[in-house]
């Protein structure tokens, strides 16, 4: 079952104040808010399929959201919901699963990286990776910037409508103004200026290591606790509409692996920065991943800063 994320902080907005050492991730699926005392629900929202949303009144109404859950995305974090309902008062719940999956697998290594004082896996592209899985994995890169190392930004092309862009900058103030950054980054090479002025294709001169993802993360909305709701909408009935909060909170797991293939033992440069590449893409230190819609809107899905990586189960990080 997963586990919530030691370092990792559930934020409440793209506004939050970036701290060394933690996580964050910024999710929109809570479609409850405080508005002059009483609570609204996003009632005229729709479902989306990485997230379940309700309001729910006893332990039936909360057991069917745990089961729904449990069969969109399998074991639920503890913690994302509580061991039983809030009494008589309304429990304002939500649960989002984003994991963005692709239609070619990436390479993946046990020993990839120095991230901080721990040696950590990586998924990507390197020189070593055979032609066939080079080539379909490549197809789904597209570079939008690299200054150097330490400040790129690289799209992975997911399926469906998402995409994940990853960069590498200077920790900003808040997480938002990273996003903004990145995803302004991305619209521009997208322009027509992109055919003379845009980066090159991802070729055999660049290397992609990224440490996998596992991160689950709840926040309490203590806020809500307490008053009533009004607007209704997500599962409950008409009676339950004069309730009020008893209990509300977001439980968010973000899963990144590449949908990569079984990890190849560590090779010569397997613990390099990619000197050996003319525009290496490697997080080996914080950096951003966010996961997007399809442009021109790009809505964010998904926003986490990454400062102390949580591995994937079975993915295990060593000693320097």
């Amino acid at each position: 079952m997963p586990t919530l994320s030691p370092a990792t902080v559930l934020v409440p907005s793209l506004s939050s104040p970036i701290s060394p050492g933690v996580n964050l991730i910024f999710s929109p699926d809570f479609p409850f808010e405080e508005r002059e005392g009483k609570v609204l629900s996003a009632s005229q929202t729709p479902g989306v399929p990485w997230s379940v949303a309700r309001v729910v009144r006893g332990e039936g109404s909360l057991l069917e959201m745990r089961q729904e859950i449990a069969r969109r995305f399998g074991a639920i974090p503890d913690g994302a919901l509580p061991a039983s309902a809030p009494g008589d008062a309304l429990g304002a719940y939500a649960f989002s699963f984003v994991r963005p999956s692709f239609a070619s697998p990436f390479a993946s290594q046990r020993e990839g990286v120095f991230f901080g004082e721990r040696v950590v896996p990586v998924f990507g592209l390197w020189k070593d990776v055979d032609d066939a899985t080079w080539s379909r994995a490549a197809a789904q890169l597209r570079i939008h910037l690299h200054r150097g190392p330490d400040d790129f930004v690289i799209e992975l092309e997911a399926r469906g409508d998402e995409r994940v862009l990853v960069a590498r900058c200077p920790r900003p103030d808040t997480l938002g103004a990273a996003v903004a950054e990145v995803i302004a980054t991305a619209r521009r090479s997208r322009g027509w200026l992109r055919r003379w002025f845009g980066e090159k294709p991802f070729d055999w001169q660049c290397a992609l290591r990224v440490p996998p993802l596992d991160l689950c993360a709840v926040r309490v909305h203590d806020e809500l606790i307490g008053k009533p709701l009004v607007d209704g909408g997500i599962g409950e009935s008409l009676a339950d509409r004069d309730g009020r909060i008893g209990d509300a909170r977001h439980g968010v797991r973000f899963r990144l692996d590449g949908d990569a293939l079984p990890p190849s033992e560590p090779g010569p440069i397997a613990l390099g920065r990619g000197d050996l590449y003319e525009r290496p893409f490697v997080c080996d230190g914080p950096f951003l991943a966010v996961v997007l819609g399809a442009p021109p809107q790009d809505d964010v899905r998904l926003a986490a800063w990454i400062e102390a990586p949580e591995l994937p189960e079975g993915a295990v990080a060593a000693a320097p």
